[in-house]
């Protein structure tokens, strides 16, 4: 439960993403889907497996806090304005999406390594990306966020507290 709780929150950035997509009347294909869901892959199994392959242990409980901290402060000061002047997203624009919207869930899904399977962990936080992103693109017009980058910094505040804690 709480590696879904983690992908959600690290994800959460690609709500803001979509219905800036959205708001730019950018339209995402089915093959724009499938290249955002193959880079998070990619970028998720090539982290992951090099964490693992080296048997890295840096990500120890404080470290974590502190990421969270970093990552809850980074949420708060970031205005994510992400500009798109097409109507249709070329492949090194959903390149350009994958990899800045995969970067905090990858440093989030390092913790994890040793406790679940790497398959798993990297399955779990490329389809939470994916469907964040997609949630925050078809639901843009139905829900007016306010304050995206406040709730973005408070879920990542109240995991740094259940991290440090349990």
């Amino acid at each position: 439960m709480f590696l879904f709780l983690n992908a959600i929150v690290a994800s959460l950035d690609g709500l803001i993403i979509g219905i800036s997509l959205r708001l730019e009347n950018s339209k995402i294909t089915k093959k724009n889907i499938v290249t955002i869901l193959i880079g998070n892959y990619v970028i998720y199994s090539f982290f992951l497996f090099l964490y693992y392959y080296f048997q890295f242990t840096f990500m120890t409980k404080n470290i974590t806090t502190l990421l969270y901290l970093i990552l809850a402060w980074n949420a708060y000061r970031n205005k994510n304005t992400l500009e798109f002047k097409t109507n249709t997203l070329s492949f090194r624009q959903c390149l350009l999406i994958t990899l800045t919207h995969s970067l905090d869930g990858t440093v989030v899904s390092l913790s994890f390594v040793y406790n679940y399977s790497l398959i798993h962990i990297i399955t779990v936080f490329s389809f939470m990306s994916l469907l964040i992103l997609l949630c925050g693109y078809y639901f843009s017009r139905i829900v007016k966020i306010k304050k995206e980058n406040l709730i973005s910094s408070i879920l990542f505040l109240i995991l740094a507290i259940i991290n440090h804690f349990l």
